[in-house]
């Protein structure tokens, strides 16, 4: 079952830090906002999910037209695990990128 929030795993003695699903789906907004090949338009299009402690993103992408898509979205995947990672130390269990189509620049 899915849960809302996630426990770190070192909790002492004045109690434990939960962070909940809402936070690493804004961590990952930012995070795939500085990737300038791809838009990220809203954090509608980012999903997280906690199961069994660990975490699974999901986010909608569109990217520039005739960039490599797997290029792309690999460097989506490094961004979003080192953000979430060095802001709560969690790693991600995945990230998945859906690219849900393409930008066409006006020249």
């Amino acid at each position: 079952m899915a849960q809302e929030f996630i426990k770190l795993t070192h909790p002492n003695q004045l109690g434990f830090t939960s962070i909940k699903k809402d936070v690493f789906d804004s961590i990952a907004f930012f995070a795939c906002r500085e990737e300038q090949r791809a838009q990220c338009e809203s954090r509608k299009g980012i999903t997280s999910k906690i199961v069994d402690n660990q975490l699974h993103i999901r986010i909608d992408v569109k990217l520039q037209y005739g960039m490599n898509v797997t290029d792309v979205s690999q460097s989506i995947q490094t961004k979003v695990t080192q953000s979430i990672e060095q802001m709560t130390g969690l790693l991600c269990r995945n990230v998945d990128v859906n690219v849900i189509g393409f930008v066409f620049s006006a020249q």
